[in-house]
C-alpha cells in the first residue's frame, strides 16, 4: 500500500510543483515535497531513517546539478521562475522534484530493481522525458534545442534511474549478503 501512496503522492505534488511554478511561485512545491518527505521517513524503518535521508540528499543535490549543468549550457531554461529565482542553480521546485523521486527506489519504483539495469535506464529515459514535455505543455520548463534537450534529457535519467535504483538496494542490503554469489542484477549480467 505504501508504494502506491508513495507514486499518488509523488506525482501529485510534481503537478502542484510544476503547475506552480508556471505561475512563478517557486515555494510552493518545495513545502508540499517537503512534508512528503517527512511522511516518506515515517514509512521508512526508524533505524534507516538517517541513511535514507542522507540518501535523498544526495540523490537530489546530484540530479539538480546535472538538471544545472544542462540549463548552463542551454538545454532547458525556466521562464516562469526568473522573477523569483535569480540564482545560478535551478530553481527550488526543480531540486526537490530530483528529492521526490529519490524516494521512489524504496517504495513504487523497487520493482525495477529485479530487472537488468537497462530496464532502469529506459524507464527513466521515457519517464525523464514524459515529465519534461509535461512540465513543457504547462509552461514551468522550456526546451532550448528542441529534440536535442529531450535527447540530454533522456540520457540524464538513463544515469540517474538505475544509480537510484541499485544504488539503494544496495545502502540496504544487509551486511551478510555482498555483490558476489549474491544473485544481483548488476553482478549477474547473463
Amino acid at each position: 500500500m505504501q508504494s502506491l501512496w508513495n507514486a499518488v503522492l509523488y506525482n501529485g505534488i510534481w503537478f502542484v510543483a510544476v503547475w506552480c511554478a508556471a505561475a512563478g511561485d517557486v515555494w510552493t512545491g518545495p513545502m508540499a515535497m517537503a512534508c512528503f518527505v517527512l511522511l516518506h521517513l515515517r514509512w521508512t524503518p526508524p533505524r534507516q531513517r538517517a541513511r535514507e535521508a542522507g540518501f535523498l540528499f544526495v540523490m537530489g543535490l546530484l540530479g539538480a546539478t546535472l538538471d544545472t549543468v544542462l540549463s548552463r549550457i542551454g538545454f532547458m531554461g525556466y521562464p516562469t521562475s526568473q522573477g523569483a529565482w535569480a540564482w545560478p542553480f535551478v530553481p527550488p521546485w526543480i531540486a526537490c522534484l530530483w528529492v521526490g523521486f529519490a524516494t521512489m527506489p524504496r517504495f513504487s519504483l523497487a520493482w525495477l530493481g529485479r530487472f537488468h539495469w537497462s530496464v532502469a535506464a529506459a524507464f527513466g529515459a521515457v519517464g525523464g522525458g514524459l515529465a519534461f514535455y509535461s512540465g513543457s505543455h504547462l509552461g514551468a520548463i522550456a526546451p532550448g534545442f528542441g529534440g536535442w534537450t529531450y535527447a540530454a534529457l533522456a540520457f540524464e535519467y538513463a544515469l540517474l534511474t538505475p544509480l537510484m535504483v541499485f544504488g539503494h538496494a544496495a545502502l540496504f542490503r544487509p551486511a551478510a549478503d555482498s555483490l558476489e554469489g549474491s544473485n544481483h542484477p548488476i553482478t549477474d549480467q547473463a
